[in-house]
């Protein structure tokens, strides 16, 4: 350990050290006080003479052999929970001031390999030492929170495999063997107890179980993740009352509860903006607009003001969506705001403010190519200039432009329908009815339509433009386009997302090196590879693998935010907590979901179990 290392470790101990009664003063390295340890370089603490035999026992004494376990390896949090743990059991009782003397834990046997491996979860490694020590020593007997402790670790290790399986009734059962493996420091499997009767539709006995967490466990920020954890499950009403218990329920001093009131406050938000962004959840009510819109406005969220944006576009208030994409891009200039801005300002008839809006990222950014194309040349089929068969406007044009502009994919298809019955297909009018087909999520049959445009395509003069994409292929990748792509080559782009979407992963990949497409399309597929294989190789628990995949995709595009959690979970399920809970606190200060306070949650919590 560092000096620096030491010195911070020994400032921890001092706090603690002084709430025990114990004195501690600073010294010189070559200090011989009696009495006096040196904890580190610096700081000593004086604590009482070490008796040759151990500390003398009294009648009805505590077992405090956990507490020097912790206080001889160092592990501060689990010292503060342990002391408060004895302190419950008797409300006079004081750490030992011999607490940092080596003790023997019987007759010549130091218990500590046996503490050592039931921290590091080896249960049966732990009881097989155990036997093998009584039957070295038959006289020694082990300290009964030896026993305690491992029998407790054991149900609690038992209560966690049940829930990642999602066995709710064997969670219940394991909490009921061991009801000190569900106390307030093992607050994971008392969250997970909770969960398994939510689970079960058994929603009172959930609440119950919130509401003692709550209102026993004094850490504000444990009470606040609680009530997160809680409102995946309870009504709105049973939130509130576990907010009123948490923010005054046995309060315990140096604890701040004003953050436990904020929690319906933060929930709310969150409720909210998740709604702005889902299509499917319908208008929000006037009261709650004003809301978002406020809590967006006082953040300068970016990523909030950009799903408002869409959310005004959607209701084809495009003047709004200006504004809230306008304010987007001032407060985070991102090629996302731009896409809105310019389809904004091009649905209000401002075409040359679209074309400006678009300026900073023309070329550099796929997504904002394609909502340029759309404001010079409107996605169409086989209309006019050169792209059909006859100019002036097939039957169904005026209909399939329509029903792209407000993305109705169902409509396009029903309008492409209709053209084909008065016309000969050709490689424009198939390649929009495959991204019409994918907007639908029937990739099948998208593919089959790009192979025909593909197939028409060659039959057909050279196209100087290809038509709009839909948002399915806009939102692969931002990366800059090197040439514009020939007709060909947008159909295999074409093909290659409808692959993915099927799930072709192995064959896509064969086939990748040889299918012609631009670089930019073929980095683009690349990447989206490379992130399904990441998902794979989590299912498969292969946490290294999908370190290692999510970098090289990395080199290719941004990471986005789905992707950035699933690293986060890679590295919790690897033990490297720190940058778990790092990463998480980052993508959660940026916006805050259930699933990202879930996780900042999940990974703070993991030092009681590890």
């Amino acid at each position: 350990m560092t000096g620096s290392r030491n010195r911070r470790f020994g400032t921890a101990l001092v706090g603690l050290l002084v709430g025990f009664g114990l004195s501690p003063t600073a010294a010189e390295a070559t200090s011989t006080t009696p009495g006096a340890r040196a904890l580190v370089p610096g700081v000593k603490v004086e604590v009482a003479p070490a008796p040759g035999s151990g500390p003398a026992a009294t009648p009805n004494a505590l077992d405090d052999s956990a507490l020097r376990y912790y206080a001889r390896i160092g592990d501060v949090e689990r010292m503060e929970a342990e002391i408060a743990r004895l302190r419950a059991l008797d409300p006079g009782w004081e750490p030992p001031k011999d607490l940092f003397t080596p003790q023997a834990a019987g007759p010549g046997v130091d218990e500590t390999p046996f503490w050592s491996l039931v921290s590091a979860g080896k249960f049966p490694e732990a009881r097989a030492a155990i036997a093998e020590q009584r039957r070295q020593t038959p006289s020694w007997q082990p300290s009964a929170k030896l026993l305690q402790e491992l029998d407790v670790a054991e149900g609690a290790n038992r209560l966690r495999g049940a829930s990642d399986t999602k066995r709710w009734q064997d969670v219940i059962d394991a909490a009921a063997a061991q009801p000190e493996a569900v106390a307030c420091n093992r607050l994971d499997n008392a969250w997970r107890l909770a969960e398994a009767y939510a689970e079960l539709k058994q929603l009172d006995r959930a609440f119950d179980r919130y509401k003692t967490i709550v209102s026993q466990c004094p850490k504000a920020k444990e009470r606040r993740d609680t009530i997160f954890k809680a409102s995946r499950y309870l009504s709105p009403e049973q939130v509130r009352e576990l907010t009123t218990i948490g923010a005054t329920a046995n309060p315990v001093a140096g604890e701040d509860y004003t953050a436990v009131r904020t929690v319906e406050g933060e929930l709310e938000t969150g409720r909210l903006l998740e709604k702005l962004g889902n299509p499917k959840a319908g208008p929000l009510s006037t009261a709650d607009l004003a809301r978002a819109e406020q809590i967006i406005r006082d953040k300068q969220d970016a990523d909030g003001a950009i799903a408002l944006g869409w959310y005004f576009q959607r209701q084809k208030k495009h003047a709004d969506a200006q504004r809230w994409f306008a304010d987007a891009n001032g407060w985070t200039p991102s090629d996302k705001a731009a896409e809105g801005l310019i389809l904004a300002l091009a649905a209000l008839g401002k075409k040359a403010e679209a074309r400006e809006a678009g300026a900073p990222w023309q070329g550099k950014s796929n997504r904002v190519d394609q909502a340029l194309k759309s404001v010079t040349n409107p996605p169409r089929g086989s209309g006019s200039g050169g792209r059909g068969a006859s100019g002036g406007g097939a039957p169904g044009q005026s209909e399939l432009s329509a029903a792209l502009a407000r993305d109705d994919f169902a409509g396009c298809l029903a309008a492409i329908q209709r053209m084909l019955t008065h016309s000969r297909p050709t490689a424009a009018l198939m390649q929009q009815r495959g991204w019409c087909l994918m907007e639908l999520k029937r990739p099948t049959e998208a593919e089959a339509a790009f192979a025909e445009a593909q197939a028409l395509a060659a039959r057909e003069p050279a196209k100087a433009n290809t038509p709009g994409k839909s948002s399915s292929q806009r939102s692969l990748s931002d990366r800059p386009l090197d040439t514009p792509a020939s007709p060909a080559q947008e159909n295999a782009y074409g093909q290659a997302v409808a692959r993915l979407a099927t799930g072709d992963v192995a064959g896509l990949a064969r086939d990748l090196p040889r299918t012609n497409m631009t670089p930019t399309q073929k980095a683009e597929i690349r990447a989206s590879l490379l992130a399904t294989e990441a998902g794979r190789a989590m299912d498969d628990k292969r946490y290294g693998d999908v370190l290692r995949l999510l970098d090289a995709r990395k080199e290719l595009t941004p990471e986005p935010r789905n992707l950035s959690l699933l690293r986060g979970w890679a590295l919790y399920n690897m033990r490297r907590l720190d940058e778990a809970r790092a990463l998480f606190k980052a993508i959660d200060d940026r916006l805050s979901t259930e699933e990202s306070r879930e996780a900042v949650s999940v990974t703070s919590m993991a030092t009681y179990r590890y």
